[in-house]
């Protein structure tokens, strides 16, 4: 019989699985417009408005088509909760919303903002001198 001299007087290791640290899943802080279809929903909960049923106020926007409502919530509401009351309230027609209208971009040349400064319009002539250069 053979005995392992490494085998001898010691204790046996324990051997531990080793745990897969999964992390935690987060809750969506952007959501899906339900009038236009985009991802663009955020949610904005004010917590120093108050009602006098203790409720805060949460505002919903969306950035692609201006859709815009206001509503109060619970204080112990997460923005998730918000959207998906506001969703039950808009499919069902309970919910005023509004549609804020963005602010129209435009690109204006330095020459045609001095102009509209000094209340003078460039005529063609000022089309020529731009095409001459």
């Amino acid at each position: 019989m053979v005995l392992w001299v490494q085998d001898l007087g010691r204790r046996r290791r324990k051997y531990r699985k080793r745990q897969l640290l999964r992390p935690q899943p987060r809750l969506p802080t952007v959501f899906e417009c339900p009038h236009c279809g985009a991802r663009a929903i955020s949610v904005e909960i004010k917590k120093k408005e108050r009602n006098e049923r203790g409720e805060v106020k949460a505002i919903i926007r969306c950035g692609n088509c201006g859709l815009y409502a206001e509503m109060w919530v619970p204080e112990i509401f997460q923005p998730v909760d918000v959207y998906s009351k506001f969703l039950d309230a808009y499919l069902e027609g309970r919910i005023e919303v509004k549609f804020l209208k963005k602010a129209e971009e435009r690109t204006i040349s330095l020459e045609e903002l001095g102009a509209e400064e000094t209340g003078f319009e460039t005529g063609e002539g000022g089309a020529e001198s731009e095409e001459a250069y």
